[in-house]
């Protein structure tokens, strides 16, 4: 027996709706893993593929999502001399994020101590020369993805800009951070 005509259409406007509500249930969750992605990820939206089985009398449809895929950002090492400035008051916590930093492959100066504006602060931030973004940008991912700056002239550590040197790298090291190893660091 043959379908009209009549409900064949009907029966594919159903598939239709039917494909076109699972898809505008899967937007949410791809928005929702995208912003999920922290710093050190690049997430790509889940791949939806959805297959319409018709006959006279049932309608089927499967939704199939995979994961999300991910990638790891490669820690520049090269291309910055890092120097850390204790604004924290924590006895050597400067020197050892130098330590920490150095053992890692950055190459660091010789720890110091804040001064003027920045010698006491609650929140540490990494300050950048030109051509060393890179560089900072790793450590930024590495203490937590601290916001980064320009470099001031005068430099705000003890010495000034004389003081800095090479180095076109400067952690400023906070409270927050002082006294936290890296590996501590979320």
């Amino acid at each position: 027996m043959r379908t009209p005509p009549a409900r064949r259409s009907f029966t594919r406007r159903c598939a239709l709706v039917v494909a076109f509500a699972a898809a505008i249930a899967v937007l949410p969750a791809c928005r929702s893993q995208q912003s999920l992605a922290g710093p050190t990820t690049t997430t790509s939206p889940p791949t939806t593929s959805t297959t319409t089985t018709s006959t006279t009398s049932t309608t089927s449809t499967t939704t199939t999502t995979l994961p999300p895929t991910t990638t790891t950002l490669p820690i520049i090492t090269e291309g910055g001399i890092v120097k850390v400035a204790n604004a924290s008051g924590v006895d050597g916590a400067a020197g050892r994020l130098t330590d920490e930093l150095a053992a890692l492959g950055f190459e660091t100066r010789r720890a110091t101590n804040a001064a003027g504006p920045d010698s006491d602060l609650q929140v540490s931030k990494i300050y950048v020369k030109p051509g060393a973004e890179a560089v900072a940008e790793s450590i930024s991912r590495l203490m937590g993805g601290l916001e980064i700056f320009p470099m001031p002239t005068p430099a705000w550590i003890q010495g000034a800009t004389e003081s800095l040197a090479d180095a076109n790298v400067l952690i400023m090291l906070g409270h927050d951070l002082a006294g936290t190893a890296l590996d501590d660091i979320t």
